[in-house]
């Protein structure tokens, strides 16, 4: 819950996804390792480094509470975040230089970064399932 980057000058009626592609393509601007993403609302784009909701899904927190129905869709909670296990095991690098870090320096939508974003979905819906 920390800022990581803060990007001021913009007027208050600009797009959010104008704004993004400014910070990511700026020489000092916002660096999202390759392989990481933030979690953005649906005022952002889908796309590599920045991961949005479905469009035209509710996820509102009173659907899950106690008595309400299942969920008709992937849309829950990962219990292990795969990337997390991934980034875990490289634990011991951490003293190395980042110097061999490839960043994202673009901002656009691809029909591959919406499949991983499916693939992600799915696999926390399926995992979900095998709980209840």
């Amino acid at each position: 819950m920390n800022f990581i980057y803060v990007l001021s000058g913009w007027e208050g009626s600009a797009a959010d996804c104008r704004i993004l592609r400014d910070a990511v393509t700026r020489p000092n601007g916002l660096k999202v390792p390759q392989g990481n993403y933030y979690l953005c609302d649906n005022g952002y784009t889908n796309e590599e480094g920045f991961l949005t909701p479905y469009k035209g899904v509710r996820y509102h927190l009173n659907e899950w509470g106690e008595g309400t129905q299942i969920p008709q869709n992937p849309r829950m909670e990962l219990l292990i975040d795969p990337l997390e296990d991934e980034l875990s095991d490289d634990s011991d690098d951490d003293n190395e230089d980042d110097i061999d870090t490839e960043f994202i320096d673009t901002v656009e939508s691809s029909q591959a970064w919406n499949n991983w974003r499916d693939n992600l979905s799915h696999n926390m819906y399926n995992e979900w399932r095998g709980i209840c």
